[in-house]
């Protein structure tokens, strides 16, 4: 994919997105929170938090109700380096080096998604960085949302579907002080039996796979809100900010705070800061 631009909007009440038809570049809306109400066409789309909206060309889209307040979003423009294929059927048959995606999809995994946005807006409004750094993160996004879509109706893991719930269960109740006996007893098994499953179908133990998907929840409300450290700490039920600190530093080998400031150019606008941004000369 060819990079145009991105940022990250934040709407006020009774926000309605502008009468606008892109002029053969594509579109990404990726929902923060709250709500926005987008007409392509003569369809209606509502999006809410973690909603993925694709956006075509050469066709009108306009805001058809107005937005809630505390409404944010990610944006992106991107041009297709290769045909594009549209179609009203699922088909997994294309070949390795094509992406699949819906018009409208639920991330489920928003955490890997959130990073590579904030590398991209990173990329994109720092000067000293080649436009094919941008190209390559929008391309990376698109692999993630397709790799993501593709799952949702195939199941590429080896594992059973019970502990894919499992999985799913410690994801949903992250933000818990969750042990290995906890989890155990809610799926009635013992915790030595539990951890031989993850380190079967994961390769590592159970607190070691709660405390990543702590750390990958951590990574994006670093990127997304304004909470500080301890904020962020104790939002995930860590015992304590200290230990906190060395569990996402043996994560990720950065502290939160060199983390956070890792990604911090961005594009911020709302309806008051919203310039006009010219299409690259190649198009």
């Amino acid at each position: 994919m060819h990079f145009f631009k991105a940022g990250q909007y934040f709407a006020n009440q009774g926000w309605r997105h502008k009468n606008i038809v892109n002029d053969g570049d594509y579109e990404l809306f990726i929902m923060l929170s709250g709500a926005a109400y987008i007409r392509i066409g003569s369809d209606d789309y509502s999006l809410h938090k973690n909603d993925c909206l694709l956006i075509p060309p050469h066709i009108r889209h306009v805001g058809y109700r107005d937005s809630p307040d505390g409404t944010v979003y990610y944006w992106m423009h991107f041009f297709p380096s290769g045909t594009v294929t549209t179609s009203y059927n699922v088909n997994l048959a294309g070949k390795p080096a094509e992406i699949e995606m819906p018009q409208l999809f639920n991330v489920t995994n928003f955490e890997r998604l959130a990073i590579l946005v904030r590398q991209l807006l990173d990329s994109a409004n720092d000067e000293s960085v080649s436009q094919l750094t941008s190209n390559y993160f929008i391309s990376s996004i698109l692999i993630e949302l397709s790799h993501q879509f593709i799952g949702t109706i195939q199941d590429p893991h080896k594992s059973s579907s019970r502990f894919e719930l499992i999985k799913n269960w410690i994801r949903i109740h992250s933000h818990e002080k969750l042990t290995v006996a906890q989890v155990a007893a809610e799926f009635q098994m013992t915790p030595v039996y539990l951890t031989q499953l993850f380190n079967e179908y994961e390769g590592v133990t159970t607190i070691h796979f709660i405390n990543a998907v702590k750390i990958k929840q951590a990574q994006e409300l670093l990127l997304t809100t304004n909470k500080s450290v301890k904020e962020i700490a104790f939002d995930l039920s860590f015992s304590n900010e200290k230990y906190f600190l060395r569990v996402f530093k043996q994560t990720t080998s950065l502290t939160p705070t060199k983390f956070r400031n890792s990604y911090s150019k961005t594009y911020l606008n709302n309806i008051e800061v919203d310039p006009t941004i010219p299409k690259p000369k190649r198009h």
